[in-house]
């Protein structure tokens, strides 16, 4: 593996790297100061607690005329773009992520609400047929760039699909979109190299689960907790389950009796994963209650058994 000479001297001495943090926390802070950008993480705190969107001039003036967007961003992306270029090696001063076809670039985060840049580019491929409904409101202008865009709404539902109704629309610069709650979303395909957007999303603060769906046939094909704190929770509990640890079946079963119904549902995976004369006993008592929402999955995943694994449901107890 080649290792570059500055990459070899950072790891050798982090002083020039402690420069390179302090440097961008600073400039930061300093454009956080700037009376423009102050109000508007000022109102996106009160967005973020609850507030009524229309009672937040700043970020109304955001979302309602690209200039202000523009007027706002251009000083902050200004002096960060020097100081990268000054500090190649420098840490990006905000959460981020990238995967095909989409970069996210969090500027701020209060309460409940995010505001950011979002790049997306024509690098999705087959992605773009899964649409994501999370429980938040988005609103989102265009900055640069051109996209086709189709916009969903779920206006029914069963067990593992939807139907969905879309309206198909095109996206140039200043042009606007909104989302709101688990039952709406979009996917955008730009139809040249990239579409730049500023996005402001407002979660719920007690967010039903995540599903992505293919939005062809409707089929819901995934579902995730909305909630941070249970996302993590049912992490831990999947790598519990990866690490064989046997001692965990106690707490595990446990999980399976009360609370969100993906978490359960992740539990009694694991228990069954584990040790089948543990998780079997609970799966059957799911599947024999009809007030359970988990009742018709649990009463799937025994007839699957049943199919695939007859011994295993004979074996003694």
């Amino acid at each position: 593996m080649f290792v570059r000479d500055e990459l070899k001297a950072l790891r050798g001495d982090d002083r020039e790297a402690r420069t390179h943090r302090v440097a961008m926390e600073e400039a930061l802070e300093d454009c956080r100061r700037e009376p423009r950008l102050a109000a508007v993480l000022e109102e996106l705190l009160r967005y973020g607690e609850g507030g009524d969107f229309a009672h937040c001039p700043a970020l109304v003036a955001l979302f309602e005329h690209t200039g202000a967007a523009r007027d706002l961003l251009r000083p902050l992306i200004g002096r960060l773009t020097a100081l990268h270029r000054a500090y190649p090696l420098a840490q990006l001063a905000f959460r981020h992520r990238s995967q095909a076809g989409a970069h996210v670039l969090q500027i701020a985060a209060r309460g409940h609400a995010t505001l950011s840049l979002v790049l997306q580019d024509q690098d999705a491929g087959a992605e773009h047929i899964i649409a994501t409904f999370a429980d938040a409101d988005q609103r989102e202008v265009v900055l640069t760039g051109k996209a086709n865009a189709c916009l969903f709404e779920i206006v029914a539902e069963e067990r593992d699909r939807v139907i969905l109704n879309s309206v198909r629309t095109e996206l140039q610069s200043g042009a606007r979109m909104k989302c709101t709650g688990p039952r709406q979303s979009r996917l955008i395909k730009p139809s040249h190299d990239s579409l730049l957007t500023l996005r402001l999303a407002r979660t719920a603060g007690r967010p039903r689960p995540t599903r992505r769906i293919d939005v062809r046939s409707g089929r819901i094909v995934h579902r995730a907790s909305g909630n941070a704190a249970d996302s993590r929770a049912e992490l831990a509990m999947l790598l519990l389950g990866r690490m064989g640890r046997d001692d965990a079946l106690p707490v595990l079963a446990t999980r399976t009796r009360t609370g969100d119904a993906q978490l359960r549902w992740q539990a009694l995976r694991q228990c069954l994963a584990l040790d089948a004369a543990t998780g079997l006993p609970l799966l059957e008592r799911i599947a024999k209650d009809h007030a359970d929402p988990l009742c018709q999955a649990a009463r799937a995943l025994l007839a699957q058994l049943q199919r695939e694994r007859p011994s295993l449901l004979s074996e003694p107890g």
